[in-house]
């Protein structure tokens, strides 16, 4: 028998409560398990208003959900609506004049760059989660990538969004006004579309960098970071580089705009793919915990060094300070790298979220406070991602 719930949906659009989908739409990437009431997919921005006048009226929440890739379960209902933006998946316009796409939330970045590529173009962001991440979720948590030396985070390649607020108010905003909703993990806004800047399509050159030794390695990266022929720049430890096969080495992992590096094309492209599967190859290997701190240029090293000394597997955009430890789910070896992002002036959250995963750790305090601010004034009833931040 279908619920007071369902019967009120189906009015509005199509969903469903099957235990199937219900536990499907239950968890993300992060793997922790939620409590969905049902399913639910919206085709326009009417619908969704209804939606939210819908669950507001019955005093239940509402989670939005783009390709379900967090890894600290920003998308795991807390007995809420699951709204998956699926249907929100058309690009609207591609302005190739002023360098812009406009497209909906909903549509995957792997897609979108396909399309674009027919152009010539590209939307200059690739998170590791690049074959299934969309648009929507990418803002949603100010993502950050493997381009980001050159080209930023997603926040500095929007140059519009339209979205939904909690009181089912839609807008447009513009400029500086967009960090109020980037990051916030749809817990503030749903986001209806964006309009980005797009760049045409370089060939970049694959290259790899090998050492023994920090302080060469430190020194390689000052080096690179100031190259402007540098386009990428990602780092593996020699503890993640031996479980992955490749050598007890450090490697540096550069993508060039011009033919460089100093190591034949078929290994450095070899190793470039590694980089993409190294969450993957991790996790097999039994470090299943991924984090994602920032740690300041001048503690940088430090952090590499601590990492050595603890045996701790790690990779990640070194060119802007954001790494992946890796760990074994023990307690004590994430209170030691707690106290130590501490010591280094650096933040937990970095480009991964705050979720489920993180919401009760006092050193993010800040971040979840700046986002309980901006419920206040456009999710007053807390109808959106609630049991994350409020």
């Amino acid at each position: 028998m279908e619920s007071r719930y369902l019967k009120g949906i189906k009015k509005i659009c199509r969903a469903s409560e099957t235990e199937a989908e219900k536990l499907v739409y239950g968890t993300d990437a992060s793997r922790i398990k939620g409590q969905t009431i049902l399913v639910a997919w919206p085709e326009n921005a009417e619908q969704l208003q209804r939606l939210i006048r819908f669950v507001t009226r019955e005093k239940i929440s509402m989670t939005i959900r783009g390709g379900g890739t967090s890894l600290v379960g920003s998308a795991v209902p807390q007995n809420a609506v699951v709204v998956d933006m699926a249907l929100f998946s058309r690009i609207k316009k591609i302005d190739l004049n002023k360098e812009t796409a406009t497209v909906e939330a909903g549509i995957v970045l792997d897609e979108l760059n396909n399309l674009l590529k027919n152009y010539e173009y590209e939307f200059s962001s690739q998170p590791g989660s690049h074959a299934a991440c969309t648009i929507g979720g990418m803002i949603a948590t100010n993502a950050a990538g493997m381009l980001t030396l050159r080209h930023g985070r997603v926040i500095d390649q929007v140059l519009e969004i339209s979205i939904i607020d909690g009181t089912g108010k839609s807008f447009t905003i513009k400029g500086d006004e967009i960090k109020d909703f980037a990051g916030t993990e749809g817990s503030v806004a749903i986001i209806l579309d964006a309009k980005l800047k797009i760049n045409r399509k370089k060939e970049l050159f694959d290259a790899v960098y090998e050492f023994d030794n920090i302080t060469e390695l430190l020194a390689k990266i000052d080096e690179l970071k100031n190259n402007a022929e540098v386009e990428a720049l990602e780092y593996i430890n020699k503890i993640a580089a031996k479980i992955a096969g490749i050598g007890s080495k450090d490697y540096l992992l550069v993508k060039y705009s011009s033919p460089r590096g100093n190591i034949d094309k078929q290994k450095a492209n070899e190793i470039w793919k590694l980089r993409e599967n190294m969450y993957s190859v991790l996790v097999e290997a039994g470090f299943q915990r991924i984090e994602d701190p920032f740690i300041p240029e001048e503690s940088i090293g430090k952090f590499i060094l601590w990492l050595q000394e603890k045996n701790i597997p790690a990779y990640g955009h070194v060119s802007c300070g954001i790494l992946h430890p890796h760990f074994r789910r023990s307690q004590r070896d994430l209170n030691d790298f707690m106290e130590v992002v501490k010591q280094l002036k650096g933040k937990l959250a970095a480009e991964h979220g705050i979720g489920i995963l993180k919401k009760n750790i006092d050193m993010i305090f800040g971040q979840i406070k700046r986002i309980r601010d901006l419920k206040e004034k456009y999710d007053p009833f807390n109808i959106l991602n609630r049991g994350k931040f409020k």
